[in-house]
């Protein structure tokens, strides 16, 4: 892989008057672009245009979708909103699918309260997970985030957070590293006529029912015929 640098935009994730967690999105940005290498910027899904007449990809917002192509990992900087994340956030994520496979993100959990987002973090994993973003197994959490700033907006404790960002920069900047060049270097297409099996093997309750087998021991085996496109479950106890 010739190119080490990497472009790792910040998502600011609410649109709220008086959000706090713009002053976290603000310190992650500062920290990502004093790293080596490392290219970064603010997208506040305010000034991300979007109908509201619709969902999904039918209203790609061009800016944000080539934004997502390019990059090669995420933060998400999202507040905890009754112990979920915020609805704008999750219709802007949803209009973009494709420019996330195989991209690492890292959460950035924001709170009010002593958790630090927690529950909005867990609450994120499998949106992130069927949008195709493979997430780091650190995450940043900003508890009591009221307390946290002055009154223009910097962090009060910056070295604690300082070094929590350095070990959660370390594993992203790591999973993007090896996606990136698994993007570039590794095909799944079909080659040497050897066609590779892009189904996965996995329990299927349903399925299984259906076949007539005990669903809780039998996981089925998906293949495909190279010829004729046709997919065969067969299943395996």
């Amino acid at each position: 892989m010739s190119d080490s640098s990497l472009f790792i935009p910040v998502i600011l994730g609410t649109s709220r008057q008086g959000r706090q967690s713009e002053h976290v999105a603000k310190f992650i940005v500062e920290q990502v672009a004093a790293r080596d290498r490392l290219e970064t910027e603010l997208l506040d899904i305010r000034n991300i245009a979007i109908a509201n007449d619709d969902a999904g990809e039918p209203l790609k917002n061009p800016q944000f979708s080539a934004t997502m192509e390019r990059a090669d990992g995420l933060i998400i900087v999202v507040p905890e909103y009754n112990h979920g994340y915020p609805g704008l956030l999750k219709h802007i994520l949803d209009t973009c699918l494709k420019e996330y496979i195989h991209k690492a993100v890292g959460l950035c959990g924001v709170s009010a309260g002593p958790f630090g987002g927690t529950r909005v973090i867990q609450n994120l994993l499998p949106v992130m997970r069927e949008l195709g973003l493979m997430t780091i197994f650190y995450d940043l959490n900003f508890s009591n985030v009221q307390k946290l700033f002055d009154e223009s907006g910097n962090l009060i404790d910056k070295p604690t957070y300082i070094r929590r960002m350095e070990r959660f920069m370390d594993e992203l900047v790591w999973m993007s590293t090896v996606l990136k060049y698994g993007r570039q270097e590794v095909s799944l297409e079909k080659k040497d006529n050897i066609q590779v099996n892009t189904y996965a093997s996995k329990p299927c309750p349903e399925i299984a029912a259906r076949m007539g087998t005990d669903a809780m021991d039998t996981v089925l085996q998906l293949s495909r015929n190279a010829q004729t496109g046709e997919v065969k479950a067969t299943p395996i106890t």
